[in-house]
Formats: C-alpha cells, structure tokens, sequence
C-alpha cells in the first residue's frame, strides 16, 4: 500500500507541474498580462508601470517568470496579493476552512439522502417510486447551480425569511453551531443537488445490475431474507464503485463551491478567486488553481486507494 501511495505521489508530480505551467501561460496570455490590475489606471503613470513590471519581473520572458515562480513555490512562498498585499498562502489558508466546510456538509447531506433513495429505485424498480425518483433525478442534474441559488435565496429568505440571504454568520459575532447551520444550510442545498442526483442515478443503475447476478438468484432461492440480500450482499458488491466515483467526485464540489460561494456571500476560496479574477489579482489566481489540482489529485488517489481496499481482487502495487 505505501509503496502504491508514493509511486501514485511521484507520478503526481509531473502531471502538477504540467497543470502549473499551462495554467501560468494562460494568465500570461490574458488582455493585459498579470500586471492587468495596474493598467489603464488614471493615477498609475508610465514611469511607476515601469517600476511595477520590473519589481515583480513582468518585463523578463515568459519561461523565466514561470521558473521563478515554481522556485518560489516550492518553498512555500506562494508570492503576495496585489490587491491585499498579504502573502498568497496566508490568505488561502485562511478562506480554505470555509470551503472545506462547505464541500463536507454538501458531500454529507449528498450521501445522507442519495443513497437510501439509490436503493429504494433499485428494489422498488419499474414502480411509481423508481420512475418519480428518477424523474427528480433528472430534474436535478439539470437544474443549473447558480439559477438553484439564486431561487433559494429568492424564496427562502426574500419572501419566507426562513434563512440568511449569504455570509458564513453575523458580522462581528462569533457564532453558535445552531446559527453556524442556519447560514450553511441553503449553499449545502445548492452545491449538493447536482451531486445527489448523480449519486442516486450511479447506486440505483449498480445495485441493479448487482441483483441480476446469478449468485443473488441463488441468495434467492435459498431464502434468505430480502433486507438481507438487498444489504448484506447487493450494497456491499454494488458499493465498491459507488465509493470510488464519490472519491472521484470530490473536486465537482471545488467546482461547484466557486458558484455557491460568490451566489452567497461565503468567504472561502471560490469566492477569493473570483475576486481575485475580476481585480486581475494573478498570484491568488495561481495559488488557488494550484490548490484545486493538488485536491484533484488526491482525491483520484483516494478513489484507487478506497477501491483497492473495498475489492480484494484488486491489488495495490
């Protein structure tokens, strides 16, 4: 297993630096370059961008602003916020709590409701019940995550006032669990529906495809109790690739927490790089997509890892 683990982390290394560079390059490329937040400013003159561009090296070729960059990466010097003017690391290291909060609650309350209903479809199948939760399976794939947010705080909090409309608790208040849930409640809906539905539709399409071995017929014909046979040998074989696509997953909730988070007002990582987008803030910029691969990448280890674990035909070497 260790041996797996650091053979999949050395592998990780080329394909991190990789994304890095493409990523570096596609900044670089934008109107404007990284320096775009001091241009067309009417009190930056053209001696202080000349000042600017060669305090942070923007004057110098590309390959040489990158390999700088990277040297200072991998020491832990993330660079500075030209915006904040606080150290890029410092700065995601304090939104990233919010964003994993976030992502936890949605993955929660995704495999909390989807799996008992994945397995309701699949046992009550061709029924009523199948064909409404697959409808609303449906429904909620397609539901856009933005449109979703913006009808629950429209509904829930405009007209009802049941929920807060964003924010992660009351400004200047250190809040209680109770008020801490009342404020994640609506993004944990948001970010979670799309999830939830895909989860329901992969467990309900694998324990109906595990239930028509013929072992399960035998199970069957044995007698054994249909909770049993549904729980004890159904779920167990189906869940094996279940866990790993839930594993695989987990970066869709990075993904999704950039739309919740700025719909929301929630101060986490997806809402400072959208911030940082729109003030042009490169070094934030490569910092968080630096941290999304490093995610991505672990979670694709998680995944082999969780699958080498849970089937022991597969081995890990």
């Amino acid at each position: 297993m260790l041996k797996f683990v650091a053979k999949r982390i050395l592998q990780a290394v080329p394909i991190l630096f990789g994304i890095s560079l493409v990523a570096f390059v596609l900044l670089q490329l934008t109107p404007g370059g990284p320096g775009a937040a001091y241009y067309g400013q009417p009190n930056v003159r053209p001696e202080d961008l000349a000042r600017i561009e060669a305090q942070y090296g923007f004057d110098r070729p590309m390959i040489i602003q990158y390999f700088s960059w990277l040297g200072a990466f991998v020491q832990g010097d993330w660079g500075s916020s030209f915006v904040a003017r606080q150290p890029v690391l410092g700065l995601i290291m304090e939104r990233l709590p919010a964003t994993l909060l976030l992502m936890a609650s949605g993955i929660t309350v995704s495999l909390i409701i989807s799996v008992p209903l994945g397995l309701l479809a699949a046992i009550r199948r061709d029924t009523w019940i199948d064909h409404t939760l697959t409808f609303g399976s449906f429904v909620g794939l397609s539901i856009p995550v933005f449109w979703l947010g913006l009808m629950l705080i429209i509904v829930f909090s405009v007209w009802l006032g049941w929920f807060p409309t964003g924010g992660i608790g009351p400004p200047g208040v250190d809040p209680s669990i109770t008020t801490r849930i009342w404020y994640l409640t609506l993004p944990t809906v948001a970010i979670s529906m799309v999830s939830l539905s895909f989860f329901t539709r992969y467990l309900r399409a694998a324990m109906i495809e595990t239930m028509d071995e013929d072992y399960m017929r035998f199970n069957k014909a044995r007698g054994l109790p249909p909770m049993r046979r549904y729980m004890r040998h159904a779920f167990r074989n189906a869940g094996i690739p279940f866990v790993t696509v839930v594993a695989i997953h987990i970066p869709e909730f990075l993904v999704g927490a950039l739309v919740v988070e700025t719909i929301f007002s929630w101060p986490g990582t997806g809402r400072l790089f959208w911030d940082s987008a729109i003030r042009f803030d490169y070094p934030v910029l490569m910092g968080v997509l630096v941290l999304g691969s490093l995610m991505v990448l672990a979670s694709n280890l998680l995944a082999d890892v969780a699958y080498g674990k849970l089937d022991p035909r597969v081995r890990l070497d």
